[in-house]
């Protein structure tokens, strides 16, 4: 509770310091015979500076104490805001509702290092503590974010006053008002930026999916009586509406305004959009689209809707279809999933193996507002069952035979791929990436988590439905459109490996997966390690001597060899991303290590999670070669092989011979040892007594789970 009430304080000091300790960068520069409080209104904010008592600040400005009532969220991962605006009695909104970006932190979630606390709701009235900025570009929308202007950092300030606000009147407008295109309607649409506006019917679908600025989840609508002023809808942002076709009428449509020059939907083009909060937000005659599909359970799948159904054809098990039923799987049941409607559960009876991908098609469910507009087929993709962390690490065979491991279940290139849901104990947060790890522990039990639909609490099991990636070279789950927390869980023990292993940044074409293949820093990317006696060393450069709470190198070279300077071979980097860390690292020093194994820039590198993870040798090291555990076997080939072996340090030793389909052969030593240098004989006879028979063979030596592998050629 320490930590949290720290951090609780800073945010009260940073609001009550406002005028103090953040008078450097206090707004505004301005003219010099203006006055302007760093208390404004939205209105200030969003109108132009055009007199001189307005105050309009300028990009990067601090503004402190901005009010409004939340009108909608971004709540999709994993970039998060929220929209505010201000309410007036007489309904006249003008320049009055304004965008607030908070990165990588949804408060539309629980945010305990927030004043408010987070858990956010439509019609909160907060005040918010930030910058202004204007995204993406100048002539974009205007925004309020963190005065680091840094996604990852949760450094806005937002203090919660009161809840269940009435909410600002929508402006009812016209095709005209709100025409796309900036160069036609700046005038008229640019004072409703952030704003609740509406547009009512009759209205029709103009465009979808085809020439310039038009893709995806957006469309292009039109009024009949008025068909050269075109508005765009975006259904990609605030939430996932199914594209309609073409002609399908429209009663109303509503939400928030706002001008991008970019989304992943509309390329480059600079316009002008009305962005809907949910399905409700719009009433259209056509059928309801599918948007997505994931389990929930074993036997349970998620099936999402861009808005209510029907509920009479929308509980009707033949109106679902598993594209692996011709293999004989099934659907046994179909429920809402309460309190929603736009949502079913439906329980299943999978043929497939799990991991495996299936398709989900829907046909013949209308809408909740027209049951009779019923969908002609849609369908979407999904994984199948509850996956492990391994899995989703789990190498892609098709890419391993051209040296490049990725997972499976990753989209091409960097794109992510299909829908999928696994199973993890949260290990830490670093910023805006968390780490999940398999409770058991093991091969390939981590991956990164980025933008958490809520803050994952280190100990806690959960359940997410993600899609995976490749980002920048380490496997990534992200766009999570579900998150269950499951309890308590347990923190898999780290792993231990040596230096050269974990900064091994090649690819093993057998994946590390059969008895005796060399295993390599992706092997373990993203769980939770150990170095036990590695030197800390100097960098090439400076500062070759890091502050305390700095990241340093480290190696499993002897210390007489480390610290001259330049890096000996098979160092890496323990790099201190959390604040958690304040370890004083000095050249020379022995110590043992712990954090994730994290991939960036092109090379592996070790996270702490505290200073707890990083101890000091200070006696009982003796002698330098004995500090490594090693394996060594010779004559290769030969009659009769001897095995040299070194064990660092008391411990439960157990080194055993393995034929190449993995079974044991032979026991050579087994049980609890002191540190020290020991030689073991293998004849080529196996645990019977029976000859072996030539070929070759893998000698593997565990140490209390640090393990070294070697193979040789017996002949007899």
């Amino acid at each position: 509770m320490r930590r949290l009430a720290t951090m609780l304080t800073s945010a009260v000091l940073f609001v009550g310091l406002a005028t103090s300790a953040y008078a450097a960068f206090k707004y505004p520069p301005g003219q010099p015979n203006r006055t302007c409080p760093d208390t404004l209104k939205i209105f200030q904010i969003q109108q132009e500076d055009t007199t001189i008592a307005l105050c309009h600040p300028a990009l990067l400005d601090t503004v402190l104490g901005v009010r409004g009532i939340i009108t909608a969220f971004d709540a999709k991962a994993s970039a998060y805001g929220f929209y505010m605006q201000n309410r007036f009695a007489n309904g006249l909104g003008q320049f009055t509702g304004i965008d607030v970006f908070t990165g990588a932190t949804n408060y539309n979630s629980s945010v305990p290092t927030s004043p408010s606390g987070g858990n956010l709701a439509v019609g909160d009235s907060v005040v918010v503590y930030g910058t202004t900025q204007e995204f993406p570009a100048v002539d974009g929308e205007s925004e309020i974010e963190g005065p680091d202007v840094i996604q990852s950092t949760d450094d806005i300030v937002i203090r919660k006053i009161n809840s269940g606000n009435p909410l600002p009147a929508f402006h009812v407008g016209t095709t005209a008002e709100f025409n796309w295109i900036p160069g036609v309607s700046a005038a008229t649409a640019e004072p409703w930026e952030g704003c609740l506006v509406r547009l009512n019917g009759p209205l029709k679908v103009a465009r979808i999916q085809e020439g310039a600025g038009v893709a995806g989840n957006t469309f292009l609508i039109v009024k009949p009586s008025a068909p050269s002023d075109s508005v765009l809808i975006d259904g990609f942002t605030l939430t996932t509406l199914g594209t309609p076709a073409v002609g399908d009428d429209i009663n109303f449509v509503q939400g928030i305004l706002n001008q991008r020059n970019s989304t992943a939907n509309t390329g480059s083009i600079n316009s002008y959009r009305i962005q809907p909060r949910s399905g409700d937000d719009i009433s259209i005659l056509s059928p309801p689209g599918l948007i997505d599909a994931y389990h929930v359970a074993e036997n349970k799948v998620r099936v999402v809707f861009d808005r209510k159904i029907d509920k009479i054809t929308g509980l009707q098990i033949p109106r679902y279809e598993l594209a692996s039923q011709v293999g004989g799987s099934s659907i046994t049941a179909v429920a809402f999933d309460l309190p929603d409607s736009d949502k079913v559960i439906l329980t299943v009876t999978e043929s497939l193996a799990h991991g495996s991908f299936e398709t989900i098609t829907v046909s013949g469910v209308g809408s909740a507002t027209c049951p009779a507009c019923t969908t002609g087929t849609g369908t979407r993709d999904y994984v199948t069952g509850i996956l492990t962390c391994a899995q989703v690490q789990s190498p892609d065979p098709a890419f391993l035979a051209t040296f490049e491991d990725r997972s499976k279940y990753a989209g091409e290139g960097a794109a992510v791929g299909t829908r999928l849901t696994v199973q993890g104990v949260s290990v830490k947060k670093y910023g805006s990436l968390e780490y999940l790890n398999d409770e058991a522990g093991g091969f390939r039990s981590g991956v990164v988590v980025f933008g958490s639909l809520s803050p994952l609490t280190p100990t806690e099991k959960y359940m997410v439905a993600v899609q995976a990636l490749e980002f920048g070279g380490e496997t990534e789950i992200q766009n999570m459109v579900y998150l269950k927390d499951l309890g308590a869980g347990t923190v898999p023990a780290p792993q231990v490996q040596t230096v050269g292993v974990l900064s091994d940044t090649t690819t093993d074409q057998s994946g590390g997966a059969v008895p005796g293949a060399r295993k390599t820093g992706e092997d373990y990317e993203g769980a939770l390690v150990r170095l036990n006696y590695v030197s800390v060393c100097a960098f090439s450069t400076p500062p070759r001597d890091p502050q305390a709470g700095g990241s340093f190198l480290v190696t499993n070279l002897p210390r007489a060899k480390a610290g001259t300077g330049n890096p000996p071979p098979d160092t890496i980097l323990v790099s201190a991303n959390s604040t958690d860390v304040t370890f004083d690292a000095d050249t020379l020093q022995v110590v043992n290590v712990t954090g994730i194994l994290h991939f960036s820039n092109g090379t592996f590198r070790i996270l702490p999670r505290d200073d707890s993870d990083i101890t000091l040798v200070v006696a009982g090291v003796g002698d330098e070669s004995l500090r490594e555990l090693s394996l060594a076997v010779s004559p290769n080939p030969g009659r009769e092989q001897r095995i040299d072996y070194v064990v660092p340090r008391r411990g439960v030793v157990d080194l055993a011979v393995f034929d190449l389909q993995g079974r044991r052969m032979a026991t050579l030593a087994k049980g609890m040892m002191p540190a020290g240098s020991y030689t073991q004989r293998w004849n080529g006879t196996d645990h019977n007594g029976k000859v072996a028979g030539a070929g070759m063979y893998f000698y593997r030596l565990r140490v209390d789970g640090e393990e070294r592998v070697s193979r040789a050629v017996s002949i007899h």
